[in-house]
């Protein structure tokens, strides 16, 4: 993959999180190291006895599945347009990246109308597009666990080959009585909570939210906007052909992946000190994921910070790429790798420079962000700092 012409700024953040609706809530909670899973009466449908999840700061119970993931993402939204600037008048073409694992699917559960309503699953980008601009694009990413993170690296192909001026591209996810029946059959959710790479992890643990970023190329960021979060320098995308639900323990495609974004980033494996990754807490993936790190970055994994949020905020489904950038985009905003929730020992077969429980105080030049998803997809984001940029938190 060649290197991008024009690189792509971060320029507005909004979320809506377990910890909170804010870069900075979201931060602190990760340093909090809280886990709690709660039980979500609105998990009832899935059919479990323990309907346990990690919901974001909102309500809950009361709303039905449409009615909450609008809310969630009219937000998130709405948040970062405001954190960006708040007036799009200047900018003529705009569009909106949505990912989403599921979007609307819970619908089908509760409406008996909605039975033969196929395109209710495609809908959901348009109407949170609707929240932007009545001229607003959109494009909606519906690749399961990766979908947020795609949004996101295809938002800065959007950028890069001047189809738009201005992209806002993102995950969203709710708590989903799908996704949680088909945990549960999997025998891969962890009602102690998500421990990722720790020797005694079960699997995940259900969480939901939002996560959208602004983004702009380098010339629109530099002339208009003197906040800038950080820079977006490549991304990678591969599939391993192999299994609906399992990762193939060779792990080549993710390497290829790694390879692909680093290249387009034109950075080396030595300019990345930090690894946000997937971190999902079941037993075969963390394995597969450590092994793949440690094969890719080798000698120079020695200088690199690991660490995984779903110890935090559990698994968000379509959304936890675009966690997983969130997280990359705290640590440099606030120089400091947040610890691993829920993390008591690391597997013995892992070798690995994982954060464990405690925080690390470090400028984080360039990060790497990794995304996996059900149908082998592999998403690997990296971003690096921009020196001189006037974060405001």
């Amino acid at each position: 993959m060649r290197n991008r012409e024009n690189n792509i700024f971060i320029t507005g953040v909004g979320v809506v999180s377990i910890f909170g609706n804010s870069l900075n809530e979201f931060w602190t909670g990760l340093m909090r190291q809280d886990n709690i899973p709660i039980h979500v009466e609105y998990l009832k449908k899935s059919g479990g006895e323990n309907t346990l999840g990690l919901p974001a700061d909102m309500p809950v119970e009361d709303n039905q599945p449409a009615d909450r993931i609008l809310e969630m993402g009219e937000k998130a939204i709405y948040s970062a347009i405001k954190d960006w600037g708040g007036n799009l008048s200047d900018y003529k073409r705009i569009c909106l990246v949505v990912g989403s694992g599921l979007g609307f699917s819970d619908c089908f559960l509760f409406r008996d109308d909605l039975q033969n309503n196929k395109e209710l699953l495609s809908t959901l980008g348009e109407r949170l597009a609707g929240f932007v601009d009545k001229e607003c694009r959109n494009v909606y990413i519906a690749n399961a666990c990766c979908a947020g993170a795609q949004a996101i690296s295809y938002g800065m192909d959007l950028l890069e080959l001047n189809r738009y001026d201005l992209v806002i591209a993102g995950g969203i996810d709710i708590l989903s009585n799908i996704a949680y029946s088909g945990f549960l059959r999997l025998n891969s959710i962890d009602f102690m909570g998500c421990r990722p790479f720790d020797r005694d992890r079960k699997g995940i643990a259900t969480g939901e939210g939002a996560a959208f970023f602004v983004l702009e190329k380098q010339r629109e960021a530099y002339s208009k906007k003197p906040k800038v979060y950080c820079e977006l320098v490549g991304s990678g995308i591969t599939n391993d052909a192999y299994h609906v639900v399992q990762m193939k323990n060779d792990g080549r495609q993710i390497l290829r992946a790694m390879e692909e974004a680093l290249e387009a980033s034109g950075m080396t494996r030595g300019d990345i000190d930090l690894v946000v990754t997937h971190g999902t807490g079941t037993i075969q993936n963390d394995i597969i994921e450590a092994n793949t790190i440690e094969t890719f970055f080798k000698e120079d994994l020695i200088n690199i910070h690991v660490t995984a949020p779903k110890g935090a905020i559990g698994h968000t489904g379509g959304a936890s790429g675009a966690f997983g950038l969130l997280t990359a985009v705290g640590s440099i905003c606030h120089e400091c790798v947040p610890p691993i929730c829920n993390f008591k020992e690391a597997d013995n077969g892992f070798n690995i420079p994982l954060v464990g429980r405690n925080r690390v105080q470090a400028k984080v030049s360039g990060a790497m962000v990794n995304t996996f998803a059900f149908g082998g997809t592999n998403v690997i984001i990296v971003c690096k700092n921009h020196i001189g940029s006037d974060y405001v938190g």
